[in-house]
């Protein structure tokens, strides 16, 4: 699957307009401020129906505007789709479309537009908390297995129901009812994560030997609860702490993804460009196994490749990107540092003030 054209209207800093692209390289250049970061922001934006820079989407919509809208056709399978975001009173809706066909679960389009990002943002997922790397794993899941996302459904709403009832201090009675769809549901989670933690890890050791990361690394999926007992088990056991704290503290969606180099935190023992290097080979490993079980293999964008990077670190990564078989976009203020690298089946874009030109 690849974008052959994505068109624009009142996102950001961007004018209105259409853009066609390249199936292989598209490299978005110009200064700092002439929207580069946003255009990337929007393509990411439809994949993913959520931004890499906030958690507002409101600040997305053009001032003096009441929306923003994204259209895009793709190729192989060949595919109109649509995505506006409106502020309709105090409220912020958004309508999704495939083929002029309205979506009601934005889990069609996500999935045949998968969509992967590296930004500034991404070194989240090494020195911030769980969220962010239980986030990663479960796009890859939503992807690897087409049950995941029913129990994820599942066990969220028990979860809201069980924690509600923990709040309002319900007898005991009313809290387990909640227990045996929770437990069924999350551990249904579980060995889905699980699997794709297997077929995930040697991916990830073969992408980081490629682009010569220079140390061993110990990767381990850690469920959220003592995988020796079920965890319905577990639910009962901690109910007295859960009940104290009014919330559920064991289970998948305490789930993390574990890094360890050098018998040390990978956050604190890798430098910056060493971060940057695990952070890619993460997702590269994530774009081959949703490529392999998934609908389309995942679109790779790349917000500013030479930030970290010195320049043999940032030539090795280019070169070994460049055999990609997926479609990619760059931003870049330095376009001349992709000369070497890129000969054929490149989509140049130039902004200016949020125009291409």
């Amino acid at each position: 699957m690849y974008i052959s054209h994505f068109q624009v209207e009142n996102f950001r800093n961007l004018v209105n307009q259409a853009v066609p692209l390249s199936a292989q390289i598209n490299l978005i250049t110009g200064d700092n401020g002439a929207g580069k970061t946003s255009l990337l922001e929007a393509i990411y934006f439809l994949g993913r129906q959520r931004s890499f820079r906030t958690s507002k989407p409101k600040e997305l919509i053009q001032q003096k505007h009441h929306y923003f809208r994204l259209i895009a056709k793709t190729t192989n399978p060949n595919h109109q789709i649509g995505l506006e975001r409106k502020i309709d009173g105090q409220q912020l809706s958004m309508q999704l479309r495939i083929d002029r066909q309205t979506q009601k679960s934005p889990a069609p389009l996500v999935k045949i537009v998968p969509t992967i990002a590296i930004t500034a943002h991404s070194f989240q997922l090494i020195d911030a908390g769980p969220a962010p790397r239980r986030a990663f794993i479960d796009y890859g899941t939503f992807h690897f297995n087409e049950t995941f996302f029913k129990y994820w459904q599942t066990y969220q709403k028990a979860l809201k129901n069980r924690n509600a009832a923990l709040k309002q201090k319900m007898p005991r009675s009313v809290i387990d009812s909640f227990t045996p769809q929770l437990a069924d549901a999350g551990e249904h989670i579980h060995t889905i994560r699980q699997d794709y933690f297997t077929a995930f890890k040697p991916l990830l050791n073969r992408h980081l030997a490629a682009l010569n990361f220079p140390f061993p690394i110990t990767i381990r999926y850690a469920p959220g609860w003592n995988c020796q007992y079920c965890l319905a088990d577990n639910l009962q056991q901690h109910f007295a702490s859960d009940y104290r704290v009014s919330h559920t503290r064991l289970g998948p969606h305490r789930a993390d993804m574990r890094f360890a180099v050098l018998d040390g935190n990978a956050g604190n023992r890798l430098s910056r460009g060493q971060q940057k290097t695990l952070i890619l080979a993460l997702h590269l490993a994530q774009i081959e196994l949703i490529g392999r079980y998934g609908v389309a293999t995942p679109l790779l964008i790349f917000d500013d490749i030479a930030a970290e990077f010195d320049a043999n670190k940032r030539n090795h990564a280019l070169n070994y990107l460049l055999q990609l078989n997926t479609q990619m976009f760059f931003s870049t203020t330095e376009p001349e540092l992709f000369d070497r690298h890129i000969h054929h089946h490149v989509a140049l874009i130039h902004l200016r003030q949020g125009k291409i030109v």
